[in-house]
């Protein structure tokens, strides 16, 4: 473009060199003064976030693929192919929305008409698109308004104006795709009307996920709740986000058939390896689709490798990242934990099991120490009392040498019960029980008694008499 421009540039001034009331005398524009014309075409973004509006990474495009930063020019060309553009947002950045309509505005005027689909207006709210564009309105405000954006829940309407301006001065069609409140409960609940549960099939929702791309998508949800939930309770998240893909998808398909199709969405919606992109690809294998994610640079994350963890993926999952300004330094997650409240019940699932192990292991040694000061003095007095027990042991095993059962004691002595081995030797002849000095604590048996005779039972028929 540059290079257009100046030939352009200099073109003009050698038709007018021939020009009557032209001083020839006065000195050739330099380059420099030139590359002033190009200015309007390559005007840099002025930043409406405050925040770290001087780190490296703001204002530039990275590519993943090759892990290059690459002009807007080439952006710009690559969106020009594409069948399908998918620009990604963080719902409450102004620039984000500022940059949406600059590519919009970018592709008019390269010749391309795609349709625009909005992930934020439901689908109830068509046919105020649909007047507006019949009558070539070009009056944002007033869409606002027709569209009761204020009662939505999405943030303000003059941040979203701009995207729709840069629409409706060229007279793009915009198509709402948003799913209906009723419809995002139902599925929250995996009770989806009949009329939907018959779309599964044609939305593509049938197919799963692999394994591995479910537990990532899972884990960002996790992550975008601030670890509030358990994944295991995210899962109908979860399967309110596939709808809404897939849903995107089908108005990027049906609408963008002449030429093509523009969706504005979070960042979360147009990821290559979760998003959109799976659905259109699903539908149209070999369809060109280019993503652009709008990120907002952190503090201490220098290089556009590092923010992949933000995304729970190795890479950023686009096409192209445009880095931007933060928009506020508010921890969203502390506002989170203040909506729901009692976030120590939430987070027990996942932080305190590792935490509840360090507490009984600095208790247990206490206890041991306390016990272990006056064992000593107590085994030393009980030595008396052993050396008793151990000589009356001697004297009866010296008067009754004929009896080899005091070992069966052993078990009550060590902590086990003994009494099947006590009855059996208090049984045999001449044991008379427990010896003097002994207690012995055994289960109860019952005694013995000598069997009487029984008498001879009755016969029903008399005995026949011996022949």
């Amino acid at each position: 473009m540059k290079l257009v421009a100046r030939c352009l540039a200099a073109a003009m001034l050698f038709g007018l060199a021939g020009c009557d009331g032209l001083d020839l005398k006065l000195p050739f524009p330099s380059i420099g003064d030139l590359s002033d014309l190009t200015i309007l075409a390559e005007k840099k973004p002025t930043w409406q976030s405050p925040l770290l509006q001087r780190h490296h990474l703001v204002g530039r495009i990275w590519r993943p693929a090759d892990g290059r930063f690459v002009d807007e020019e080439v952006l710009l060309e690559d969106l020009v192919r594409s069948a399908f553009i998918l620009l990604g947002e963080k719902h409450d950045n102004p620039d984000h929305h500022l940059l949406q309509a600059r590519l919009i505005r970018a592709l008019i005027d390269r010749g391309r008409r795609p349709a625009v689909v909005w992930e934020m207006i439901p689908a109830t709210r068509q046919p105020v698109l649909d007047r507006f564009h019949a009558n070539y309105s070009r009056d944002g405000g007033a869409l606002g308004a027709a569209l009761d954006w204020d009662v939505s829940g999405w943030p303000a309407w003059r941040l979203y104006q701009p995207i729709a301006e840069a629409a409706m001065a060229g007279n793009l069609a915009m198509f709402a795709a948003g799913l209906p409140k009723s419809l995002v409960r139902a599925l929250a609940r995996d009770r989806p009307s009949l009329k939907f549960t018959k779309r599964r099939r044609i939305l593509g929702l049938n197919n799963p996920l692999p394994k591995v791309l479910r537990a990532r998508s899972i884990e960002q949800l996790f992550q975008g709740h601030c670890g509030l939930m358990p994944r295991d309770k995210l899962i109908p998240l979860f399967n309110v986000q596939r709808a809404r893909d897939a849903v995107f998808a089908e108005h990027m398909l049906s609408n963008g058939i002449g030429g093509g199709a523009i969706l504005i969405a979070g960042d979360g919606h147009v990821r290559t390896d979760l998003g959109v992109p799976l659905f259109l690809a699903r539908h149209q294998p070999g369809v060109r689709v280019t993503t652009v994610g709008f990120v907002e640079v952190l503090d201490e994350a220098l290089d556009p490798i590092e923010y992949g963890e933000l995304f729970s993926a190795p890479v950023l999952p686009f096409d192209y990242v445009w880095f931007t300004p933060r928009a506020d330094d508010k921890d969203q997650c502390a506002k989170l934990r203040k909506k729901w409240g009692k976030p120590e019940k939430s987070q027990a699932k996942d932080a305190m099991p590792e935490k509840k192990p360090a507490p009984k292991t600095e208790l247990k040694p206490p206890p041991k120490a306390e016990k272990a000061k006056p064992a000593i003095p107590r085994q030393e007095n009980a030595k008396p009392e052993a050396a008793k027990s151990e000589a009356a042991k001697s004297e009866s095993r010296a008067e009754k040498p004929t009896a080899p059962k005091p070992a069966m004691t052993e078990p009550e002595e060590m902590g086990g019960e003994g009494s099947d081995t006590d009855t059996m030797s208090s049984d045999k002849p001449g044991s008379d029980g427990p010896k003097s000095g002994e207690v012995k604590i055994g289960k109860p048996r019952k005694l013995k008694r000598p069997e009487a005779p029984m008498p001879p039972l009755p016969r029903a028929k008399p005995p026949k008499p011996k022949a």
